[in-house]
């Protein structure tokens, strides 16, 4: 299709991968494109999108490479992530035990002027020799003159030292927070350090922690990334999202780090505060909107927080003020819980349609990691969409296999068995939880394959195939059309078409040609954002 328009920048001799009727991007079907401004206006032969070139129009040879749409992550945390490329890395490719995390703390405190934070980014407890989380007296031992905070790789879990307790205001007579836990030496009753869902917590009680400078520095390196790896679009999930988070991204991308455009939830307990400030459900434009509320639903204090009624009551209060909602649910007891409520509340605004303001698309279940056959059928009576991760079986999937019940392993994230009933599901990368690049995680959705080689879960002597896999053209589907569909954006964005925006990614191999091994090492040589080059190899 074309148009009459003067084109200011043309792509030739691609491989364009456009929509084939709903299947997601497919084999080449074009072989150019043409940009005006910010739009595609025209998708066809080589002869007819050169002659839509304006008199100043940038023209760009393809060689033959594959052009896609852009990428949409939608699950990720853009600033959890920018921190993390500034601060320590201490995953388990870097630090294997406590006593060697201690060295590298004492080192990092040595190089940072007393008094201000040292963080840590990424430790496993099951990876470290010790097998257990450190505490405050492990870190103090390393860095006794400076605050100290470790945030674990799940992101769920957090470790003071005594410094840094005393800052945040946490002793011995300090209750636990409604949805989280402060974990206590059980003979003396006091805190050991180890801090359980208390991330909104930690945020205000110490507020901004983070180096200015340092954190600019982070967001940039986090730009950079994004970009090369081909991601144009981003959906921040974090549960603390308020008029603060929203001021923030809206100031980076205005000071030019950040160049991707931003979908952010509001976290629940933040919905009042941004209602009271006139925020609705789409607020924004294409480079910063407002979404679906995010409500965490978790079993880390050893009991369903918050119980079914109150996921009720925040579902309920979400939608009364039109919002759709994004209900964070790794274990199959939350994703049970969370497809139930998102049902019976969605009958009740069915039942009262003429009446309700909740318009829009449909409530998200966020990870949907443990779902079992039994809750299949669950979910997708519920009407919700699934985003999901399956970058974590590549990124994780060995320490699965050994410490996952092997009864569960054929059923984490499951998106094969998804789809196949017919659920929608997008895919995230749930950064900085698993590194954003998106081929590593279209391998693992199509193979069940880890970085290590093997498969999630091991496969048996009769070869079987695992019933996960999906194939390529559905992956990629899932992290671009299905990721602008989750957030209600799909008629700007999300496959090339004349009259989307002109977000586009070449690939230095083609995903349909390539060998399935090699998915994950596909990488991204120019990367256009609303017609602008925004990155290039």
């Amino acid at each position: 299709m074309t148009n009459t328009a003067r084109a200011s920048l043309v792509l030739l001799n691609a491989r364009v991968l456009t929509p084939s009727k709903g299947r997601g991007p497919g084999p080449c079907h074009a072989q150019a494109v043409a940009v005006a401004g910010d739009t595609i206006i025209g998708v066809g032969g080589n002869s007819i999108i050169s002659a839509m070139a304006g008199e100043d129009a940038r023209t760009v040879d393809c060689a033959g490479m594959t052009l896609i749409p852009g990428m949409v992550d939608s699950h990720c945390h853009l600033l959890a992530m920018a921190a993390s490329l500034q601060g320590l890395n201490c995953g388990p490719a870097a630090i294997s035990s406590i006593h060697q995390l201690r060295q590298v703390l004492q080192q990092e405190a040595g190089a940072t002027p007393q008094g201000q934070w040292v963080r840590g980014f990424g430790y496993d407890d099951g990876a470290f020799s010790e097998n257990r989380h450190p505490n405050r007296w492990d870190l103090d031992q390393a860095a006794a003159q400076h605050p100290v905070r470790l945030d674990h790789r799940s992101g769920h879990a957090s470790v003071l030292n005594s410094q840094g307790l005393e800052l945040a205001g946490i002793t011995r007579d300090t209750p636990d927070p409604a949805d989280g836990v402060i974990h206590r030496d059980p003979a003396t009753g006091e805190p050991t350090g180890l801090l359980l869902e208390m991330a909104g917590f930690l945020r205000d009680r110490l507020g901004v922690t983070r180096n200015p400078a340092q954190f600019d520095r982070g967001v940039e390196s986090l730009n950079t990334r994004l970009l090369s790896y081909g991601i144009t679009s981003v959906q921040d999930a974090g549960p603390s999202n308020g008029l603060d988070r929203w001021q923030t991204f809206a100031q980076l991308q205005e000071r030019g780090l950040l160049s991707c455009r931003i979908t952010i939830m509001a976290g629940a307990s933040r919905l009042s505060e941004l209602q009271r400030a006139g925020f609705v459900w789409r607020l924004g434009d294409m480079w910063l909107r407002l979404a679906h509320v995010k409500i965490m639903l978790t079993f880390t204090t050893g009991t369903m927080a918050p119980d079914t009624e109150g996921l009720r009551e925040l579902v309920a209060a979400a939608h009364s003020a039109g919002f759709p909602v994004a209900i964070h649910a790794v274990e199959r007891e939350a994703v049970a819980a969370a497809a139930r409520v998102i049902e019976s509340e969605m009958g009740s605004i069915l039942a009262a349609e003429a009446d309700h303001p909740f318009i829009g698309p449909r409530d998200r279940i966020e990870h949907c990691a443990e779902c079992p056959p039994d809750l299949v059928d669950l979910v997708r009576r519920s009407g919700a969409w699934v985003v999901t991760q399956p970058g974590l079986i590549y990124w994780h999937g060995d320490e699965y296999n050994t410490r996952v019940e092997p009864s569960l392993l054929p059923h984490l994230y499951p998106v094969g068995t998804l789809s196949r009933a017919g659920i929608p599901v997008a895919f995230g990368s749930d950064a900085p939880v698993t590194d954003p690049n998106p081929w590593p995680a279209i391998y693992a959705a199509v193979t069940r394959g880890t970085r290590s080689g093997a498969t999630v879960p091991p496969v048996e002597e009769d070869g079987r195939v695992d019933v996960q896999r999906i194939p390529v053209r559905e992956a990629l589907r899932m992290y671009t059309e299905a990721g602008a569909q989750s957030e209600g954006t799909e008629d700007d964005k999300g496959t090339i078409e004349t009259g989307k925006l002109a977000d586009l990614v070449l690939l230095d191999n083609d995903p349909f040609e390539v060998a399935t091994a090699d998915l994950a090492v596909i990488r991204p040589v120019l990367t256009i954002i609303g017609g602008q080059v925004v990155w290039e190899r």
